[in-house]
């Protein structure tokens, strides 16, 4: 019984001993832990430890955010997050749904040509597969004759391009300087692809070789499109005798400063030849009209 009471005596300075090591210790992180204490205004370990978890969630939405932002921008046609957010700001979301509506219905078109394109390919492929080695000679005549019939082909598009360029109908071009000012320099041109059964109305991208079709353009480019093509029609009618007051309402709704700055450059042409009448409940709109046709040749009314 002693030598067990000593024993136990034993285990038990060893593990009062081990109790002031580990005081020792606990004394020690909480005095470490004491500024980050005080910093989140928290009681005890446990309050310290639900707001590092409440850190690290932010830390967390602060980098989704971050990269939410980045591919927003990224998907913003050029544009800055600031501008994005003014762009959908000023949005009509009924507008904006029938836009993407017949975006969707434009895009199932596109996948039945493609689709009917891959079938084509498909049967192009199983005929060639088909073909057996006694053909082959024929085959290479074939290829020679089509590769002879395809660059005659392309040279002779190439010079029809050229002939349409130099000979383009001069609304058409008038339209495409306009159009290419409203824009602020982001297209060059305007060019009409005739090759298929409906010529379709194209622009030029700045780069001198992308072309986009009228249905791929933002709602605010399309609106300065339309913008171009109604001004080259009034100088025509201008020249022509027809001198028509040209009345603006609210034209600029979808265009950034930029482009709106842009615009009333050419509006202010057009009031050299005509009247022009730019109705707006827009104050910022006045000022960037001021500012780029001076107030000598501005006139302001309001209407209570």
């Amino acid at each position: 019984a002693a030598t067990l009471i000593d024993s136990l005596d034993e285990e038990a300075r060893r593990r009062a001993d081990q109790f002031e090591e580990a005081s020792a210790k606990l004394a020690t992180a909480d005095a470490a832990l004491a500024p980050a204490l005080a910093e989140t205004k928290s009681t005890d370990r446990a309050e310290l430890s639900e707001a590092i978890e409440r850190s690290r969630a932010k830390r967390r939405l602060t980098v989704e955010r971050a990269a939410i932002e980045r591919r927003i921008v990224e998907e913003g046609d050029g544009f800055t997050l600031d501008e994005l957010v003014a762009a959908v700001a000023a949005s009509n979301p009924d507008q904006i749904a029938s836009h993407v509506s017949s975006l969707d219905a434009r895009l199932g078109e596109l996948n039945d040509e493609v689709a009917a394109a891959a079938t084509a390919h498909g049967h192009a492929r199983s005929a060639f597969t088909a073909l057996d080695a006694g053909a082959k000679a024929e085959l290479e005549v074939l290829a020679e004759q089509y590769i002879l019939k395809r660059a005659q082909a392309l040279t002779l598009k190439w010079a029809i391009e050229k002939y349409r360029e130099r000979h383009q109908d001069p609304l058409l071009l008038r339209a495409g300087d306009l159009f290419s000012i409203l824009t602020a320099g982001r297209y060059a041109a305007l060019r009409v692809d005739a090759d298929g059964s409906v010529p379709r109305l194209l622009g030029l991208r700045d780069d001198r070789r992308t072309m986009v079709e009228v249905g791929a353009m933002s709602e605010g480019t399309t609106d300065q499109l339309f913008l171009a093509l109604r001004l080259a029609a009034l100088e025509q009618s201008v020249k022509a005798g027809v001198n028509l007051p040209f009345l603006a309402d609210d034209l600029f709704v979808n265009f950034d400063d930029e482009r709106a700055e842009a615009g009333f450059r050419v509006l202010a042409e057009v009031a050299c030849s005509t009247q022009v009448l730019f109705f707006t409940h827009h104050p910022h709109l006045v000022e960037i009209a001021k500012s780029v046709v001076g107030d000598d040749l501005h006139s302001k009314c309001e209407l209570a």
